[in-house]
């Protein structure tokens, strides 16, 4: 997957970050709890950081990854969870405790559910390409022309991923666009028309990521609902097309 600009953050993202910033906050706290020593002391907060760097370390890294929507945002949110874990389950070892236990268990759930989300995002068309700059060979087997609008801005592409909420394009020639286009999908001789919310472009800006907006099928113009029924029953999937 090429790595892309991200315009509009997702609600996930922030929550995540923010999550894994409380993560460090979880193991320092459960760590004092377990010593019977304040956590606000100027003195144990520079010992949990000597005790802890690695930790928070890996935990900064991870964040940044996530808000830049990095390929390896996911593998290390892995990490970063585990060694949080890991650091608490080997406290327990040493002295066991219930409210540490159960503190654990809660922690346990909420990464888990929270990286389901993360990872259900970061696989939407609109921010997966489906292809990588190393690829020497056209994104899909199959090409589905499509032509993207906005204003006196005409510019033509190829869908290279799509879902039901977005869909990913490699334009024919780099083109800057506002937020707000106008999608046109050219397929077995229909025009399917669609509004939606530039939220992603690759660096060189050849490709863009679409959001689009929710709608109901209208009986005098195709929408990409109707165009995603017909692929669907069809077997054509972005990936099978590779």
């Amino acid at each position: 997957m090429e790595q892309l600009k991200v315009k509009k953050k997702d609600t996930i993202i922030l929550n995540v970050v923010i999550y894994l910033g409380l993560t460090f906050f979880f193991l320092y706290l459960q760590h004092a709890y377990r010593h019977h020593l304040s956590p606000f002391s100027l003195v144990y907060a520079r010992k949990g950081l000597e005790l802890f760097w690695f930790v928070a370390l890996t935990l900064a890294v991870a964040s940044i990854l996530v808000w830049k929507h990095h390929r390896y945002a996911l593998p290390l949110y892995q990490l970063s969870i585990f060694l949080v874990g890991f650091k608490v389950v080997e406290g327990l070892f040493i002295e066991f405790n219930k409210i540490i236990v159960l503190a654990t268990f809660f922690y346990s759930v909420i990464s888990y559910f929270l990286y389901q989300l993360l990872r259900h995002y970061l696989e939407l068309a609109s921010v997966n390409p489906n292809y990588a700059p190393s690829d020497l060979f056209k994104p899909l087997l199959r090409d589905i022309r499509c032509r993207i609008t906005s204003g006196d801005t005409v510019v033509t592409g190829t869908l290279t991923n799509w879902d039901d909420e977005g869909c990913f394009i490699l334009v024919d020639v780099a083109t800057v666009l506002p937020e707000s286009v106008d999608v046109t999908v050219f397929f077995r001789d229909r025009e399917f028309f669609q509004q939606g919310a530039l939220v992603a472009s690759t660096p060189d800006s050849k490709g863009i990521g679409i959001k689009f907006e929710r709608s109901v099928k209208d009986l005098n113009v195709f929408n990409w609902s109707e165009f995603m029924e017909i692929v669907h029953e069809l077997g054509y999937e972005p990936k099978r097309l590779r």
